[in-house]
């Protein structure tokens, strides 16, 4: 039974069809193409939201496939409007501030903060904490508006990128300031705000998207900054290890791929759940 859930997820989708919902990091995309090419194989499928065929994790590789000239992905197919799927955010960590270069920020409760936050009063809300103490200050966004909003971020980040930050825009780093420049930079988790706190980081409070929001960007050609989502998806299929050249023959021949590794798998004992929480190496 279980061989026939997994492939009940599973598509060969054209890849062209599939649209993306946030930017790429160039070094992470760089690695990544790396590392399929040095396997061969795609080693988790690409999710995507069934209705609008939006990929709500695998940009990157979808990103990869495509400068490789795949012709089809191997994606999971989900239901994004269930509950069971919910969407979370990353915020950035720091253990240096140059708040003198960000301008004035406003000091505020928690609960202000946020309501800020989701109004898109502010572009971000700063979180630092000393002697178990967190304070909470803003700072603004010019406009309640979404593309103000997203060039409001990209100017204080890329004030912290002048005082010698690693650049988390885009252009060249992998998100956790390993790109030989500082790493004193991170994106991080939502739910592990409590944890950089404690070891003395300042944290960049973000909005989260909506679903809704999410989707008609995506629709419209307007892709998010990277890393502006965190999907937790229930049942997420992950080290399919599907060969890379059978995206290039016809869907059906891919399929009969597909289904006949998936059943071999399951049969020989090599597929599980995993209902603990995980950390994945990637």
């Amino acid at each position: 039974m279980l061989a026939e859930e997994i492939l009940s997820s599973l598509q060969i989708l054209p890849l062209d069809t599939l649209r993306i919902h946030e930017q790429t990091i160039p070094e992470n995309e760089r690695n990544l193409r790396e590392t399929m090419l040095n396997l061969g194989r795609l080693v988790d499928p690409i999710i995507v939201d069934q209705k609008n065929s939006v990929v709500l994790d695998g940009n990157h590789r979808r990103a990869v496939l495509a400068a490789l000239k795949a012709e089809h992905a191997v994606c999971q197919v989900v239901d994004y409007n269930s509950s069971d799927i919910r969407v979370g955010g990353w915020y950035l960590a720091t253990q240096s501030l140059p708040l003198e270069r960000m301008g004035k920020a406003e000091s505020v409760d928690r609960a202000a903060g946020q309501a800020a936050l989701d109004r898109m009063d502010a572009a971000f809300l700063i979180v630092k904490r000393k002697n178990g103490v967190d304070s909470f200050s803003l700072l603004p966004s010019s406009e309640r508006k979404l593309p103000t909003m997203l060039a409001d971020q990209r100017k204080y980040l890329g004030m912290l990128k002048g005082a010698g930050h690693a650049d988390t825009g885009g252009n060249g780093d992998n998100g956790n300031g390993e790109n030989g420049n500082n790493h004193d930079l991170h994106f991080i988790e939502d739910s592990r705000l409590d944890y950089f706190l404690e070891r003395g980081y300042s944290v960049l409070m973000r909005r989260v998207f909506t679903k809704e929001e999410i989707i008609r960007e995506a629709v419209a050609g307007r892709p998010l900054p990277p890393k502006s989502t965190r999907h937790m998806i229930p049942n997420r299929i992950i080290r399919l290890n599907f060969h890379l050249g059978y995206l290039n023959e016809p869907p059906e021949a891919a399929w009969n791929y597909l289904s006949e590794q998936v059943k071999k798998r399951v049969r020989y004992g090599s597929a599980r759940y995993y209902t603990e929480s995980v950390i994945v190496l990637y």
